[in-house]
């Protein structure tokens, strides 16, 4: 299987260990705090979020996926806020592990999981998405995907070869 760590953290920033040495911010929480002198506003998490869901989609898409089954399941957090689609919350109350989510609903599964409401793997035979802390996602493809791994490049997202640590 082809595995990648899919990230906003620039690998330039890593020491000889791979600990990530600039101070960033990590979750959904950090919105409106300040990291290296730059305040995070909702707006540029959003769109950092949005990458990562649109990395997800569009690696399904190439590979032909029209839906993964969650995995593992825990459900961590229900203190919604403005920002929480209707969508996000009545799939918070009916999701259940070893459910299978179609495509159209893996960009609010992925908000769930990015903004630490669930923690749940995304997987199937021939693909699997898994969430770490730190905001850091690992994907496996069975068939190495080149041209969709250069638009995620592409988009602004860091794309390195690396086995996931949430492997069951």
């Amino acid at each position: 299987m082809y595995e990648y760590r899919i990230t906003k953290y620039n690998p330039a920033f890593r020491n000889s260990n791979g600990t990530f040495l600039k101070d960033e911010w990590t979750s959904y929480s950090d919105v409106g705090g300040t990291f290296s002198g730059v305040a995070l506003s909702l707006d540029d998490y959003l769109l950092i979020e949005s990458q990562y869901i649109c990395a997800v989609v569009s690696l399904m898409e190439y590979r032909g996926i029209g839906e993964l089954s969650i995995k593992g399941l825990e459900v961590r957090n229900d203190d919604f806020d403005e920002n929480t689609t209707d969508e996000m919350m009545r799939l918070f109350q009916v999701i259940k592990s070893g459910e299978k989510i179609n495509i159209v609903d893996i960009p609010s599964i992925c908000r769930l999981i990015l903004r630490e409401y669930i923690w749940a793997k995304l997987e199937e035979e021939t693909m699997f998405v898994h969430f770490g802390y730190d905001y850091y996602m690992y994907i496996g493809l069975v068939q190495e995907p080149r041209e969709a791994i250069e638009q995620i490049r592409n988009g602004g997202l860091f794309v390195e070869i690396y086995s996931s640590p949430y492997k069951s």
